[in-house]
This record gives C-alpha cells, structure tokens and sequence, in this order.
C-alpha cells in the first residue's frame, strides 16, 4: 500500500448485488484521492493468494466481486464493506441479465447457461437460475458476517438512501473529511513529507501527483450523484423495466412480481434457511 493510507479499504460483493454501481463509485473516489484502484471478479487474478496478491501491487482501495470468505479468512490487514442482496432478486436479475445483457466474451459458462435460457420459458428459466446461481448463494453463506473490520450492508438499504449509506460507508472506512483541502494545504502537506532535495525536484516538475488522505463529503456525494440509478440508465426512473439493460428496474422485491408458487417451493427447499440466516425472513412462512 502506499504510504499515505494506513489500511488497505475493500469492496466485497457477489453477483448481481450491484457490483458494477459500487465499483463505478469506488474507481472515481480512487480517482479523485490519487489512489490506486485494483479489482478481482475470480479467484484466478490473484493466484488465490489474495493477501500476496495485494501486498505485491500496492493496492489501496480494492474490490473482490464474487468475494469468497476463504480467501481472507487469515488476512486482516484491512477495513471494508461487504454487499448482499435478498438471493430472490439475485435470481430475477440474472435471469434477465443472462438472457440478454451480460457480455459473455470469455465466459463460457455463461455462454452455455444463455444457450440454454434461450430456450426456456421464463418460468423454466427462473428455476434454471436458482441451480445456475448456486455457488453464489454458498458464498454468501459461508460468509463470516462478524468481522470488526467490514461493515455488512444489503443493497436494499443502499439502493433506498445511496447518499446516506454510502457516506457511512465512507466515515467506516475513515475516507471522508467535513472540508475539502486547497490546493495550498495539499502543497504543504506534500511539502512536509518531502527532502529538501525532493522539494527542489518537484518545484521544476509541472506535473505534480498530491494524492488526499481523506476525500470532502462534497465530492463524494457529487460522486454517488454522478452514478445514479437515472444517469446509469439515460434517463429511467426507478422502477422503470428495460429486460436487456443490465441496470434493469432497480426496484427491491421484484421477485414477488415474477415467482410462482412452483418457484417458491423450489427456493424454499434448496434455499429456505439461507434467507433465515441472511435476515431477509423470520421463516419459512412467505
């Protein structure tokens, strides 16, 4: 890591819990602090040696999107934030997202999974999602969810106030600051760390890397503000269906508009005490 980040931050998400929305967010606050920003969707990136992996390349903030406990279970060197999402609409949202609008480039799994969605109907195809999706779900289980050091959130709650989650997020990670920093208090900062020798190099240089320890709440809200739901989309409301875009309707509980009672029976059986555990139920009683 860098020296003016004291803790690796990172982002732990599973598939379609709203991945791409934060790691848009993230890559900009990375960005705009002059920290580098690193991201793994499987096990093979980093050569399922997560710790070694982050050390070597000096990562500060960095997301692990179909995050596996086992992989940080002994590595602790870090503060973050992990996403959920209730496992039906996670089954509603690949199903559409991989009929039509997941790349599936390289992919070939998924390839497979659509060939064989193409020729179900919709009805078959969200059972066809609840084996598909299996292994996130185990993932999701076997998540250690009383870690100090990671603050648990669902998107349910992200999704309803992003401006207020986000920034508790932030002041979690310790990220934010009440005023944003003048140019003038980022050269002197820089200044104080620096050599006398190292001074007199950067006064010839034009082009002058002054990275910020914490980022304004101004910005960062700007930030979420950028990446909302209606600019994701070019102009869609919240709750406005597009079945091919892979921000599709961005509604909580969709579920209950497309599950059957076959449907609901199935998930009761495979995937019944997983919703208990993850708090989205009392019981088996829905």
């Amino acid at each position: 890591m860098n020296n003016h980040n004291k803790k690796l931050l990172c982002f732990f998400g599973h598939h379609k819990c709203g991945t791409q929305w934060v790691q848009g967010i993230l890559r900009e606050v990375a960005q705009e602090m002059g920290w580098l920003y690193g991201h793994a969707h499987n096990e093979e990136i980093f050569n399922y040696d997560l710790e070694d992996f982050l050390k070597e390349r000096k990562i500060d903030i960095f997301s692990y999107t179909n995050a596996k406990y086992q992989y940080l279970k002994d590595f602790k060197d870090f503060k973050g934030f992990h996403l959920i999402r209730d496992p039906r609409d996670i089954v509603v949202s690949a199903y559409y997202s991989h009929l039509y609008s997941h790349p599936v480039d390289n992919y070939d799994e998924l390839k497979k999974e659509r060939e064989i969605l193409q020729k179900m109907s919709k009805d078959e195809g969200l059972i066809q999602e609840m084996e598909f999706n299996q292994t996130v779900f185990e993932d999701m289980e076997k998540w250690n969810y009383n870690q100090d050091h990671v603050m648990e959130i669902k998107l349910e709650d992200l999704s309803r106030d992003p401006y207020g989650s986000f920034v508790d997020i932030f002041r979690f990670l310790g990220i934010v600051s009440e005023s944003r920093p003048t140019y003038q208090e980022r050269w002197n900062h820089l200044l104080a760390i620096t050599s006398r020798t190292t001074q007199k190099k950067l006064f010839s240089n034009p082009i002058i890397d002054i990275s910020l320890k914490k980022i304004p709440y101004e910005i960062a809200l700007g930030i979420i503000y950028e990446n909302r739901f209606q600019k994701k989309t070019k102009g869609r409301t919240i709750g406005e269906e597009d079945v091919k875009s892979h921000y599709r309707k961005g509604v909580a509980g969709d579920w209950k508009n497309h599950f059957n009672e076959d449907h609901i029976n199935f998930f009761k059986d495979k995937y019944g005490q997983l919703l208990i555990n993850l708090g989205y139920e009392k019981d088996e009683n829905w």
